[in-house]
């Protein structure tokens, strides 16, 4: 499958056209503090463990992993415009690739990679907690303790970024 493998050349374009937009523009100083904030709540309603709850388990899980899945969408919502220095004016990013010599592809892979680190590390600390809690309680957990987080936190954030291109 050439078309899922990763262009050297057309991912440092893309990191060097992002490179303007590490300057604090007010759009992405609020998506960070807005994916930031998003993320920490759905952290705490995600650190509890599945045998803590006796029905509305699938709720609470549910609501945790949407409000991380929006979190993770804000954040990668930086990486979808870009602010012209200049006219400050904010424009789609597959409008300004047309120009670039960089594929969808490429554009995929790369925001993929951004929003990779986070749902890593988030779900990284989830399972810890989770597993100390429930251990600490209740002396075992179960396999729903490190599975909803690998499926909820990794893998539906990578999918359904994979799918917007």
């Amino acid at each position: 499958m050439k078309a899922f493998k990763e262009d050297k050349k057309q991912q440092e374009r893309l990191a060097a056209f992002y490179k303007e937009e590490t300057t604090y523009f007010p759009n992405h100083v609020l998506l960070n503090f807005v994916a930031g904030f998003l993320i920490v709540v759905s952290f705490l309603l995600s650190i509890i463990p599945c045998l803590e709850y006796d029905d509305g388990y699938l709720k609470v899980a549910f609501y945790g992993c949407l409000l991380f899945a929006m979190g993770i969408f804000t954040y990668a919502s930086k990486y979808a415009t870009f602010t012209e220095p200049l006219t400050k004016k904010v424009r789609n990013i597959v409008e300004l690739t047309k120009y670039l010599p960089v594929n969808r592809m490429q554009l995929t892979i790369y925001r993929i990679k951004k929003i990779l680190k986070p749902c890593l590390i988030t779900t990284a600390f989830v399972v810890a907690f989770r597993l100390l809690i429930s251990f600490g309680v209740h002396g075992s957990a179960t396999v729903w303790d490190v599975l909803m987080p690998v499926l909820l936190m990794i893998l539906w954030p990578v999918a359904v970024e994979f799918t917007r291109y």
